[in-house]
Order: structure tokens, then C-alpha cells, then sequence
């Protein structure tokens, strides 16, 4: 009996170029579409902290304002009285403006507090700021301190506004 030896044949099975091609078009379709929208909301993040921000900088400004009338402040036709601007808060005290009762921006006398002593900003949240005797800038990109721009993404506080002091939301390039 003479025996045959059986070869077996496998089918060797694999991706061919035109399915290749055609699943990295399909990724690439739908990246199209997932991308911008994972983008938006690094941008929706970013705007929705700043914004909160500017809550809590409006409670403290309206905070320190009510402070300043229960201790009888007025404002002051001139800066020649300012050391008599200053609020306690018990466990510190803030200089405040004596154009419009708002803290100041930097407080020059002794060691009072400044704007952002009243924020809790958490140093790894990528927020920073800059601070002068005029503004405190607080955000994610603050193109510089010479004059605030409307470019960056960034809140804007002018401690020494006429009648009042302001905040403003520069969003361009968040």
C-alpha cells in the first residue's frame, strides 16, 4: 500500500491595500467631526473657569463695598486720605479705592490684601496672574502687562474705574 502524503493547503488570509485605504478614510471622516467638537470643549472649559471667576470677584468687590458703608467710607474726592481706606475683615484687612470702595488691584499700604487673596486659585489649574497697582489680569493667556488687549483668554479687573470699578472677559483666543 503506498501511502501519499496529504499536503494541506492553508488559505493564508489578509487585509488587502483597498480595505486598508478605505478604513483610514472612514477614521479620518469621523475624526473630522469628533475633533472639532473635543477642541470646543477645551474652549467651553477654559471660558466656564474664567466666568466663575468673575463670580467670586464680584462677590468680593460687592463684599467689600458692604464692609466699607457699615464702616461709614465715603467715597473721597481725592487720594490725600487713603490710609483711612482700608476694611477689616477680621482675619485680614484689604485697601480699597477711595474712587469707588473697590479693593485695590495691589495694595500698597502695609500688608493688605490684594484681589487675588480673596480667590482660591489652585496653582496646577493652569490659571495665572499678573498683578499691578492698576489691574489684576487672571487667566489662561495673558499676552502681556503693558495694556490689556482684547487678544489672550483672560478676566481683566480695574480696581481704579470712575464711577466703579470693572471686569471684563477677553475670550479671543481661548
Amino acid at each position: 500500500m503506498e501511502k501519499r502524503s496529504k499536503v494541506a493547503t492553508k488559505k493564508i488570509s489578509g487585509v488587502t491595500l483597498i480595505e486598508l485605504v478605505a478604513v483610514i478614510v472612514i477614521l479620518g471622516i469621523l475624526a473630522s467631526f469628533i475633533l472639532p467638537k473635543v477642541i470646543g470643549l477645551s474652549s467651553s472649559a477654559k471660558i466656564g473657569v474664567l466666568n466663575s471667576i468673575v463670580g467670586s470677584m464680584r462677590s468680593t468687590i460687592d463684599m467689600t463695598k458692604i464692609k466699607a458703608h457699615a464702616a461709614s467710607m465715603k467715597r473721597a474726592d481725592n487720594a490725600s486720605q487713603q490710609d483711612q481706606f482700608i476694611v477689616d475683615f477680621g482675619w485680614a484687612s484689604a485697601e480699597i479705592d477711595w474712587r469707588n470702595l473697590c479693593p485695590e488691584s495691589s495694595a500698597e499700604l502695609a500688608d493688605r490684601l490684594d484681589m487675588t487673596d480673596f480667590l482660591e486659585l489652585s496653582a496646577n489649574s493652569g490659571v495665572t496672574s499678573l498683578t499691578n497697582n492698576q489691574y489684576t489680569l487672571i487667566g489662561y493667556d495673558i499676552p502681556g502687562f503693558s495694556t490689556p488687549t482684547n487678544q489672550g483668554c483672560y478676566i481683566i479687573y480695574d480696581s481704579f474705574g470712575d464711577p466703579d470699578c470693572t471686569l471684563t472677559l477677553v475670550t479671543a483666543d481661548c
